[in-house]
């Protein structure tokens, strides 16, 4: 993984195919496909650290690979719950690019 962090990543395909690498950002689009989640509840469930979720979840918002849903709680703060918008990925090799595909969900 060393190897494929130093290298320097143009393409939003390229960028996608990073985050692929990932597990933790795997887990997140992972267990936020089907319910919204806010960042206590994954860290809470996949004891993963806060700041390596609100990293991950800031790269994945960056990509627009999530839906992130703002409520005002009782107690006045904002609170964010996010939810993947990846249906699929599909990579296929064509002579010496890998062309990344994606289909999100509509979810506004």
């Amino acid at each position: 993984m060393q190897i494929l962090s130093s290298l320097k990543v143009d393409t939003r395909e390229e960028q996608i195919l990073q985050i692929l690498l990932d597990k933790h950002c795997r887990i997140i689009l992972g267990i936020t496909k089907e319910n919204a989640m806010t960042a206590a509840e994954i860290c809470s469930n996949y004891d993963i650290s806060p700041s390596t979720i609100y990293r991950k979840l800031k790269l994945l918002q960056k990509l627009n690979l999530l839906h992130v849903t703002y409520t005002i709680r009782s107690d006045g703060k904002k609170s964010s719950s996010f939810q993947s918008k990846v249906i699929n990925i599909n990579i296929a090799l064509c002579e010496n690019q890998l062309p990344v595909y994606t289909n999100f969900a509509s979810l506004e």
